[in-house]
């Protein structure tokens, strides 16, 4: 017998397509070759996305790319992400990792700032969620988030989940204009106390909100150098627009102001949380005929600064003059005098917000109360505080 020729093959194998499957059969052999036809798969998400809104997929392809987004007109925009958000729709689902129908990444925005993996506190963040999302099996995506002019906060948030399961957010102070954009926000979500507005009550957020208690640390702080004799107090504290730098001037002037030591309007001095601040501070105190013999700082660095000028000036710490910091990062330990500082306890709260979002992620049916999540923040002494004329 002579072999079927190519063609022959293709005619007798179209002949044969019975029941979704090819039956190819060859006079040269008996062995029989079974190809399962493709069976039908549901659409995409993107497929999905427009035909529910009745537009061209390319048009959602480029509406959830940010470097495309503008291409697409505002409320065509709007729609299209707000329906992924619903849908809890992600890209490219081949690379992602994927556990019970998840994509078991998380994602941190941090602020734009070259040092940010060696700041007090966004690096001991940072390292604390990767730890938090190791335990868990999760992998963490760090990234920054652009506000340009032709995007907004909520796109570009939502521009940010389409690439993992939530997003925990410490990156810019929010304006009351972004946390009113993240009402109905339907993306697993965590911001930190220290984002929000000074004036914004974080139960009215509608996602949940972790937090320092900064009122009672620097309560505790000031008590202190009140219990060490202390009545002549200065106070170098953060920004004003700073929630942080708000809460911890409340509770040292709270404090202060129930011991009848309310400190002399020359002693309070604002500035960045940095050095600078402290240097400058510290400056301004020495310039009067009287001085502060204690000092309640906004953060290590301030006071780090301080107890420079205060060196330079002929005046020891703390024989002289007492210091407390609040952050109690490494330098803390390492800097002389030790310094006492109220301890922020960021392995604690990364946990706090990875727990809460993964929740979010796994449970997404159920309800997740956005209740405030404030942790203690305790007070170290070391050798940077004394009581006040001791010799």
């Amino acid at each position: 017998m002579q072999p079927q020729s190519g063609a022959g093959l293709q005619r007798n194998a179209r002949d044969c397509f019975s029941g979704g499957k090819f039956v190819i059969l060859a006079r040269r052999s008996t062995r029989r070759m079974t190809f399962h036809s493709r069976t039908k798969r549901p659409k995409d998400g993107i497929v999905q996305i427009a035909t529910r809104l009745g537009v061209s997929p390319s048009t959602v392809s480029r509406a959830l790319r940010q470097e495309t987004a503008h291409l697409v007109s505002p409320d065509r925009r709007k729609k299209i992400l707000d329906l992924a958000d619903r849908l809890r729709f992600m890209p490219n689902p081949g690379a992602r990792i994927l556990r019970r129908g998840l994509n078991a990444t998380l994602t941190v925005v941090v602020p734009l700032d070259e040092n940010i993996f060696f700041s007090e506190f966004y690096g001991r963040f940072l390292a604390g969620s990767l730890h938090a999302a190791a335990s868990r099996s999760w992998d963490v995506h760090i990234c920054t988030l652009r506000k340009t002019a032709r995007t907004d906060f909520r796109e570009a948030l939502q521009h940010l989940g389409l690439e993992s399961s939530g997003i925990i957010y410490l990156a810019e102070p929010l304006t009351e204009g972004d946390v009113h954009k993240l009402q109905g926000y339907r993306r697993p979500l965590v911001l930190t106390r220290s984002v929000l507005p000074p004036d914004v009550d974080p139960g009215v957020i509608g996602a949940p909100v972790v937090g320092i208690d900064n009122v009672g640390g620097a309560g505790s702080a000031a008590n202190l150098l009140l219990q060490l004799g202390h009545r002549k107090i200065g106070l170098l504290l953060g920004p004003p627009g700073s929630r942080d730098a708000r809460e911890r001037r409340e509770g040292y002037l709270a404090t202060l102001e129930r011991s009848g030591a309310m400190p002399r309007p020359q002693w309070i001095y604002e500035g960045p949380f940095n050095a600078e601040t402290g240097r400058t501070g510290m400056t301004a105190f020495l310039r009067g005929p009287d001085r502060p013999t204690g000092i309640c700082c906004a953060n290590d660095e301030i006071a780090f600064g301080a107890i420079e000028v205060a060196r330079s000036a002929g005046i020891s710490c703390p024989a002289d003059l007492s210091v407390v910091g609040f952050d109690d990062g490494l330098w803390a330990t390492v800097c002389r005098p030790a310094l006492t500082t109220v301890r922020q306890p960021l392995a604690d709260l990364a946990e706090r917000a990875v727990s809460l979002l993964v929740e979010a992620a796994t449970r997404p049916a159920q309800s997740h109360p956005a209740l405030p999540s404030d942790l203690a923040a305790a007070l170290v002494i070391r050798d940077s505080t004394r009581v006040v004329g001791r010799d």
